[in-house]
């Protein structure tokens, strides 16, 4: 295995936890942040909202290496 797809698969996993973890978190705990209802004062209230927007961009990031890796047509000669 690669070592760009390892890294690729474990950024994607470290960001999957953590947006998983900030999401449940924010949806366990209803708030009401100055009239802001729903997903986004829970995001707001809990303080949530930066943290779950860094981990699902690595995330993202993680999953684009991940197929760069996979799909880059410099890697079908080996």
């Amino acid at each position: 295995m690669e070592p760009k797809l390892l890294c690729g698969l474990l950024l994607t996993l470290v960001g999957l936890v953590f947006s998983s973890f900030c999401f449940i978190y924010a949806v366990m705990n209803p708030w009401n942040y100055n009239g802001i209802n729903g997903l986004l004062g829970s995001f707001l209230g809990t303080q949530t909202l930066v943290p779950f927007i860094i981990s699902t961009a690595a995330m993202c990031a993680g999953l684009i290496l991940c197929f760069y890796v996979a799909f880059h047509k410099d890697n079908k000669d080996k």
